[in-house]
């Protein structure tokens, strides 16, 4: 595209402010076509504006009414899925991975290094807690 002068661009703008000026005005004049016209309608069917409003109110009464929607399900369930507690843990960092899906890199680097996946399994507790669909721990039936 070839550099323009200021002043080119200027009388561009200038161009185009007219033209939409112009197009501007057609649409008020079609507007006031248009409202002349509807007034002639109701006056020669005899409607008034009290008219309208009264006859907008008994069609939205007449309307059938739309039941609300239902809550969403959150997205565990929705997916059908629910959080399950991690399995394995980086014994220095904490960092923790369920055994589901592709393994962390900190398991892979260790494995790597020689180390077994199991070296890093989380100890089960004798209180065998379970999760529910938030992924809050839960104690069991029995209490302990």
């Amino acid at each position: 595209m070839a550099r323009m002068s200021y002043e080119t661009i200027q009388k561009q703008i200038q161009k185009l402010q007219a033209q939409a000026k112009k197009l501007e005005e057609g649409h008020q004049a079609k507007k006031l076509k248009a409202v002349a016209q509807v007034r002639a309608l109701m006056k020669k069917l005899g409607v008034s504006i009290s008219d309208l409003d009264v006859s907008n109110q008994a069609d939205t009464t007449s309307q059938k009414r739309r039941k609300p929607k239902p809550a969403k399900a959150p997205v565990a369930a929705k997916r059908g899925f629910t959080p399950v507690p991690p399995k394995y843990q980086h014994p220095e960092t904490k960092e923790t991975w369920t055994g589901r899906g592709k393994a962390p890199r900190w398991l892979a680097a260790l494995i790597s290094e020689g180390h077994k996946k199991e070296d890093f399994l989380i100890g089960i507790p004798d209180t065998a807690d379970t999760f529910d669909k938030e992924g809050h721990t839960t104690t069991n039936a029995t209490g302990q």
